[in-house]
């Protein structure tokens, strides 16, 4: 079901042509921290939704969301989960991203919060859910933003027009954020709430 035509499509003619080759040499650490620094996820509703970027332009997942949108929001949840995502409950607020490529973990925590990965004890988190990235992009959004049947239908567009920068760029214009970079051949995240922060890392090898 979340296997498409267009899973694991290349787009390195386009973003390398006429560039050094010495670019494939950027330290990845420095890569994450400046995207840990850049964005932030605007969590209205109190329920952050996890997702492969796909998804998101998936017919089948925008149906489904379409034909609950006047019922409970949390049977959102449930479509969510069906197409390999996980929904977590957080206070409203906005929240930073810490992301550490070399340790596999991406810790999802309050704005105001310094986090330091050193000090992440895994043993005192709680399992809540897992979701599997298939595209090596993890969306990260409010779940109201799941009632815009319009900006599902524009990310959409730009998805199966080859417009995956776009695409990146419209969540994050919505208030919602990206990671990517995940394995080339997919990745299971275990996705674990501990205090106030959310924390994804891979449980499976």
């Amino acid at each position: 079901m979340r296997r498409n035509k267009n899973y694991g499509r290349k787009d390195n003619n386009r973003r390398g042509r006429g560039r050094p080759h010495h670019r494939g040499r950027r330290n990845p650490t420095q890569a994450a921290e400046s995207g840990n620094l850049r964005e932030r996820i605007a969590v209205e509703s109190g329920h952050l939704v996890m997702i492969d970027q796909f998804m998101l332009a998936n017919q089948q997942f925008i149906s489904s969301i379409q034909e609950v949108i006047d019922e409970d929001p949390s049977k959102k949840d449930e479509i969510v989960r069906k197409f390999g995502g996980d929904v977590v409950d957080l206070d409203p607020g906005t929240y930073r991203i810490a992301r550490d490529p070399f340790k596999f973990t991406i810790v999802v925590h309050p704005e105001e919060t310094e986090f330091d990965q050193e000090t992440l004890d895994k043993e005192s988190s709680s399992a809540e859910g897992t979701v599997y990235v298939d595209t090596r992009c993890l969306a990260m959004i409010d779940r109201e933003l799941l009632d815009d049947s319009e900006l599902l239908v524009k990310y959409q567009e730009l998805w199966f027009a080859g417009q995956d920068k776009a695409c990146r760029d419209l969540i994050r214009d919505n208030g919602g954020a990206v990671r990517y970079g995940f394995n080339r051949h997919g990745d299971e995240l275990g996705v674990h709430k501990l205090d106030d922060c959310v924390c994804l890392w891979p449980d499976v090898a």
